[in-house]
């Protein structure tokens, strides 16, 4: 009777760990602008990050999707110097699962360029 208890309670454990969702949507932002960027956010972001970057300086950014259960598409935002806001739409995530390893971000005068990283075999 104790070991059908025991695997009662672990596969009740095991059901619990597994409902739990640690969604993160990792970027590297680089700043290789003219100007200094502030105010960075990437959503959804449950943590509502805001970063600041000079020019030519780079940053990890990772962002809490837990409460996303839905399909969508990421939004960059940031200021510029003449704080003139700029936005950008880009690429895709499913139920607040991030599709890429890693998603880089590089900022330029007048554009913005996303690379998307697939490191894993699935």
């Amino acid at each position: 009777m104790t070991y059908l208890k025991n695997i009662i309670v672990y596969s009740l454990a095991l059901v619990l760990l597994l409902s739990c969702s640690f969604n993160e949507g990792n970027f590297t932002v680089i700043n290789k602008s003219d100007f200094k960027i502030d105010s960075l956010s990437i959503q959804p972001d449950s943590k509502h990050q805001m970063f600041s970057l000079d020019k030519n300086e780079s940053i990890t950014v990772n962002t809490n999707m837990n409460s996303v259960d839905i399909d969508g598409s990421y939004i960059i935002s940031f200021k510029r110097d003449n704080k003139t806001m700029t936005e950008k739409q880009f690429g895709y995530y499913t139920n607040g699962y991030q599709i890429e390893d890693i998603i880089n971000i590089t900022v330029l005068n007048d554009t913005i360029l996303i690379n998307s990283k697939f490191d894993k075999t699935y």
